[in-house]
Formats: structure tokens, C-alpha cells, sequence
């Protein structure tokens, strides 16, 4: 397609190539004949010229870019107007975009810090000038022939404070793909929705593609808001779990938990490329994510189990977290009375003699009871098997040997204790059987697992894994085989329960972020939420009634 401007002079610049073309305006490649330099030309399209928004945005980028005077941030050279249509004079950079970068792939690490390097302060530079970007994105980082980057495109950015609405019409503006949560529903903005972009950048360069792809820009802003972006490790495993652990971070939903600026995020950034495939809270106590493979679970989710005690040590500290120390209490020196002491000491010797038989005749009572018991259901279950019934029903089910798997459908845990415990500062799922005295370790992945629930037919466990930052539901067979998830979400789900007839799990789900609980149910093999109950409360712990009618909370 021919260009009418191709081969023209505008003011003192020879126009000779197009380098791109955009919805709001196309840059040209001129010489600038007085300065003996090429420069980059981007002109407003004759059907827009005569647009007051489009006309705005143009001047606002000619405004603000010269207002920002930063190394890494593409400099405003001069301004004008050719037949009625303006224009503006910039730097020349021929080494692309990043978004040229990403036609051939993922960048390596090394290569994205560097980048980083470049813009994190360009970017940290304009929002201390008051300066929100809001269309942060590949295409709008340029570089030039020594791979320097930079940072150009100040054309729908706003200045913070600022309550005119002159560089938009109508909705939301922005590119949906690199949108915040908070942009994409219209909400005020602070530099923290820059950041969101920049970690969807981010995740871009890091995976080769960008977290959440649809048919429309519409759905694409609706992602934003409500879906939980997939693990960049799931797409290139040779993402690290320190440099995956960043990228989440920076995509989180809720601002206030994302970085607080572009050099936090550079910065956590390079620790994490520093300290190879480990977890960053080993070696960043202060890293606000929550931990994708906890050492220490975090607190205030799951009980600690309880531990035996302990006999007293040197007094503990009284810093943050620790139990308050008990006042010592002094003790009043008694009087040096043999004869007292004596009577005294029969009295407590006869007392405790007696609280000591009383015990004894109590354990005696309660291990009849139990031999009792047990000599019933002994009888019932022989009783049960002469007469036909299903055998498996009160069958003892073995553990499985090493080379076991537990295959589906097995015929469940009959006989033995399922439960969740800490093992090397990690919680994992374990089962016990019974007779044997046998414990098997059925999940063993490093994030904690927890509070299993057996189904129905005893084929499955359902359970909540923080294996992505959050606590999601996983399904698994009863052996601890094909453990899968039901939930992807970047909310607290919590304690699964099986219906009666194992066709659902009902569980509780922070879906608002406001630490209040609504009830849902879902299908063990995923598929569509139903919301049960919301009203603004914590609802949590749901049971289901045996006859599936009613669920306690």
C-alpha cells in the first residue's frame, strides 16, 4: 500500500519509510537535514486530525514526554503541523521492540534483567513525576542498536491527581492484555497498575506468550479481573520457582500485595536468578508472596499440630509472635515444723493413694467397655458376611506395598486413620493403618497439603494443597495416585466435603479478597461453580447431612 507522505519533506524532514502503524497515529523513518541525523516521525492520520480526543492525546504525549527528561525514556525532539496534520519529532531507535524480541520466543533471563535494568527506573522516573503510563506493553519498549531500552508512548497517560478526563471519551483505555484488574473495571489508578503490566510483561518474555489470550478484548479484560494466570512454569519449565514465585507476584489481583515499585520487582527479580531453584522466603523472609513451597506453612491457615511438652528451657524471647512470658511466682518460705510436715505429708500420700485406685478402677471399666464393643463388632461383621452382605464394607483394606500405586477406584481405607501432619517443616497427607501400625505418606510434593476428606465409596481423597501461592482443591485416589487439581484460583479455597453421594465437594472460598468465606460446590473432576451462600460473613467448615439435604457451616 502506498503512503501519500513517502518521499515528501515535512518542515526539515525528508520522510523516507514507514516503521509502523498504530490505531492513533504512524511513524516514519525522515531525515533531518539540518542535524544531519535520522530521526523517527510520528504523524496523526488525516481522519483523525479533525478528532478532538485524538487531536488531545497527541498534544498530552508531545506535553508530557518532554516534561520527562530520563536516559531510558525516548526524547521528544520537535513538534509541529503539515496540511493539518501534527506531528512529532523523536529519537530514531532501529533496534525494534521488545515486541520484535518476542517474535522469535521467550528471552533468556539474563537478557529480561537487562531490559528491566533499562525500564524499571525509567518507568519509577515518570511515576515520581506524578506520570501513570496506563499502556505499558512490548511494542511500547523500543531499542536501539546497542540494545538499549527505552520507554516512549505517553500518549493516554495520566497524571496522578488529576481529575479531567480529556484523554478519554468513554470506558476504559488501555490495551486489555496488559490491562490491571483495576484499569479494566474502571477504577482509580496509582502506579501499581503500571507494575501489573509490567509483571504481564514480565511473564510475556519469560514464557513467550502473554498470561490470559482470548477471542475478544472484552473477555481478555474480563480475564484480567477474575482468572487466576496460569504457572508460567507450566508453559517453560526452565523458569525457575524463585523467577515464577516474582512473575505471580507482580500479577497479583489485589494491588496492595503486588510490588510497590518497578525496582522491587527488579530487584526480587535478580535475588531470584541469584539463588537457582529454591524458594525465595528461604532466602527473602520479607517476600510478600505467599509461598508456592513453604519450608514453614503459613500461620493462621491450618492448626499447628500439637507437639508434646517440653521440659523448661532459659525464658523465651518476648519479640514479635512469641508466647508472653509468665510472671515467676515467688514462693513463701515455710516454717521448719517436722511434725506438721509429717501429718501434712500422710494426708497428701493417703489423698493421692486414693485418686490412684479410683483411676485404676475407672481404665478398668472403660477397656471392658471396649472389649465389649469390639467383641460386637466382631459379631455383626461375622454376622454380616454368613448372611451375604458386601464384605468390603467392613473389610480392613492393606496398606500398599512400595510398588503399589493405589489405583482409582480402590476399595478404600476401611480400618486405618487419615490425616494431615508436619514432617521436616512440611505438612503432607499420611493414612495409618490400623492393624499393622503402618504409616504411608500419600502426598509428597513441598508445598503443604492438608485437611484430606475420604469420599464416600473411599475411592478418593480430596484435599487443599498451597501449591500456587494460595490454597487450591486438589483430588486424589485413595493410594495417593493421579493427584489433580479441581481449582484454579488465586483465592483461599478451604475444607472440602463430600456429598453423600461423592458427586460434589462443598468448600468455602474467599472470593471477594475481604477475608470473609462464601460457600460453593463443584464437581471432583472440575467444571462450573455454584455458589451456595454469601452474605458478607466468614462461612466455612461445610458438612453435608447423610441424607444430602442439608449442609452445616
Amino acid at each position: 500500500m502506498t503512503d501519500e507522505l513517502l518521499g515528501k519533506k515535512i518542515g526539515g524532514y525528508e520522510i523516507t519509510d514507514v516503521i509502523g502503524r498504530g490505531g492513533m497515529a504512524t511513524v516514519y523513518r525522515a531525515y533531518q537535514v539540518s542535524m544531519n541525523r535520522v530521526v523517527a516521525l510520528k504523524v496523526l492520520p488525516r481522519h483523525l486530525a479533525n478528532d478532538d480526543t485524538y487531536l488531545q492525546r497527541f498534544h498530552r504525549e508531545v506535553k508530557i514526554a518532554s516534561q520527562l527528561e530520563h536516559r531510558n525514556i525516548v526524547p521528544v525532539h520537535d513538534y509541529g503541523e503539515y496540511e493539518g496534520q501534527p506531528y512529532i519529532v523523536m529519537r530514531y531507535l532501529p533496534g525494534g521492540s521488545v515486541d520484535d524480541l518476542l517474535k522469535n520466543g521467550p528471552l533468556a533471563l539474563e537478557q529480561i534483567i537487562e531490559l528491566l535494568d533499562q525500564i524499571a527506573p525509567a518507568l519509577d522516573y515518570a511515576h515520581g513525576k506524578g506520570v501513570l503510563h496506563r499502556d505499558l506493553k512490548p511494542s511500547n519498549v523500543l531499542i536501539d542498536d546497542n540494545g538499549g531500552a527505552y520507554l516512549t508512548d505517553f500518549g493516554i497517560a495520566r497524571i496522578l491527581g488529576e481529575t479531567s478526563s480529556v484523554v478519554t471519551t468513554q470506558g476504559v483505555v488501555g490495551t486489555p492484555s496488559y490491562m490491571s484488574p483495576e484499569q479494566a473495571q474502571g477504577q482509580p489508578l496509582d502506579p501499581r497498575s503500571d507494575l501489573y503490566a509490567l509483571g504481564v510483561m514480565l511473564f510475556e518474555m519469560a514464557t513467550g506468550r502473554r498470561p490470559f489470550e482470548s477471542d475478544t478484548p472484552y473477555s481478555i479484560a474480563v480475564m484480567q479481573v477474575t482468572t487466576t494466570p496460569p504457572s508460567p512454569r507450566s508453559i517453560n519449565p526452565a523458569i525457575s520457582r524463585p523467577v515464577e514465585q516474582v512473575i505471580l507476584k507482580a500479577l497479583k489481583k489485589r494491588r496492595d500485595e503486588r510490588f510497590s515499585s518497578a525496582a522491587e520487582m527488579l530487584e526480587a527479580l535478580k535475588e531470584a536468578a541469584s539463588v537457582g531453584n529454591v524458594d525465595l522466603a528461604d532466602t527473602q523472609p520479607g517476600f510478600a508472596i505467599g509461598p508456592t513451597e513453604p519450608v514453614v506453612p503459613p500461620a493462621g491457615r491450618f492448626p499447628e499440630p500439637p507437639r508434646m511438652p517440653t521440659p523448661p528451657q532459659a525464658p523465651p524471647s518476648t519479640g514479635s509472635g512469641s508466647m508472653p512470658r509468665l510472671p515467676r511466682v515467688r514462693r513463701r518460705r515455710r516454717p521448719n515444723n517436722m511434725l506438721v510436715g509429717t501429718f501434712i505429708g500422710g494426708l497428701v500420700g493417703c489423698g493421692l493413694l486414693a485418686l490412684l485406685i479410683a483411676l485404676i478402677l475407672l481404665l478398668i471399666q472403660q477397656t471392658s467397655e471396649r472389649e465389649l464393643a469390639a467383641t460386637a463388632s466382631a459379631e455383626a461383621a461375622e454376622s454380616a458376611r454368613r448372611s451375604g452382605a458386601d464384605a468390603a464394607a467392613i473389610r480392613t483394606t492393606p496398606v500398599p506395598s512400595d510398588n503399589e500405586t493405589g489405583a482409582a477406584g480402590g476399595t478404600g481405607v476401611t480400618g486405618a486413620l487419615l490425616y494431615f501432619a508436619e514432617r521436616d517443616g512440611n505438612f503432607d497427607i499420611y493414612r495409618l493403618d490400623l492393624a499393622t501400625g503402618e504409616e504411608q505418606r500419600l502426598t509428597t510434593h513441598p508445598a503443604a497439603d492438608v485437611y484430606p476428606m475420604m469420599s464416600p465409596d473411599g475411592g478418593q481423597i480430596a484435599f487443599q494443597s498451597d501449591r500456587d501461592n494460595s490454597f487450591d482443591l486438589f483430588v486424589m485416589d485413595a493410594g495417593g495416585a493421579n493427584q489433580r487439581r479441581v481449582l484454579r484460583t488465586s483465592l483461599l479455597e478451604r475444607m472440602p466435603a463430600w456429598s453423600p453421594d461423592g458427586e460434589l465437594l462443598a468448600f468455602s472460598m474467599d472470593a471477594r479478597g475481604d477475608g470473609n468465606h462464601d460457600l460453593y460446590t463443584i464437581r471432583p473432576g472440575g467444571g462450573e461453580l455454584q455458589l451456595l451462600l454469601s452474605n458478607g460473613r466468614r462461612n466455612s467448615h461445610p458438612r453435608w447431612s447423610p441424607d444430602g439435604r442439608y449442609i452445616v457451616f
